[in-house]
């Protein structure tokens, strides 16, 4: 859909020309693992903090596909306040070419992300300990929970038209991203704390790729059933999700 790929490369000549936002999706996701993989590390894991940064590295992968929501929701949103939005709705193409344009630069933009993630990650110790087959399997939930989520920001910039609004709504996304097993186990939280850990799409998507990467840590029999089979469930939200963003999406940009 030749639409879609001008709006496409449209959005990836502005992380060519600013090349920092890529940075600022790592930045987040760079100091937490530093905080807590050097400075809290050891305390969470008695002491066995090679072994938690381990543990919290597949985390920080599907912390940067998640930064793509709040990334996303910015991006639409600026589009929309500056008019821009408008003049793609006043020409003759279909509604769905701009968002689709739109996530699709977002995704590959956070598949740069993780490739550089991936890097750090190696340079503090983490290892692949599983196939190559899995491996390669646990970056493709990584890049597809990147796609819907993405999806999702942009629902969320579209509704929520007020910058301020935007600004304040912000905090309590990162707020259910953190809400899950980035960085401990669901069995240590009360139990329903633990529930709606265990069934946060982002829990899916961390267990997903430790089982992958091969970097799983046994879950109890009581775990709930995304975590039991997080692969499946994964690619459940990842479904769910887009499914649930799109429609609504396109009808905004139709509109």
């Amino acid at each position: 859909m030749k639409p879609a790929r001008v709006i496409l490369t449209r959005n990836l000549q502005v992380y060519r020309h600013q090349p920092a936002l890529l940075a600022i999706t790592l930045a987040a996701p760079l100091g937490m693992m530093l905080l807590f993989g050097y400075v809290f590390g050891g305390s969470l894991s008695g002491g066995q903090g090679a072994a938690y940064r381990a543990f919290i590295v597949p985390g920080m992968f599907v912390l940067v596909a998640a930064m793509g929501l709040i990334a996303t929701a910015s991006t639409a949103n600026a589009d929309l306040r500056a008019g821009i939005t408008d003049r793609f709705r006043s020409l003759p193409i279909p509604s769905a070419s701009v968002p689709t344009g739109l996530v699709l630069a977002e995704t590959i933009a956070g598949t740069a992300a993780l490739a550089l993630m991936g890097g750090l990650g190696l340079a503090v110790g983490w290892r692949i300990e599983g196939g190559i087959g899995e491996a390669v399997l646990a970056v493709v939930v990584l890049i597809l929970a990147r796609w819907a989520l993405s999806w999702l920001g942009i629902a969320i910039g579209a509704t929520v038209r007020d910058e301020q609004m935007l600004q304040q709504v912000a905090p309590l996304i990162f707020g259910f991203i953190m809400l899950s097993n980035v960085f401990v186990p669901t069995q240590t939280m009360p139990m329903v704390v633990r529930q709606i850990a265990e069934w946060n799409p982002v829990s899916s998507f961390v267990e997903a790729a430790r089982q992958l990467f091969g970097n799983a840590v046994s879950l109890p029999s009581d775990t709930a059933w995304p975590l039991q089979h997080p692969v499946a469930a994964s690619l459940i939200w990842v479904g769910a999700l887009t499914a649930l963003a799109t429609p609504a999406v396109v009808r905004n940009y139709r509109s």
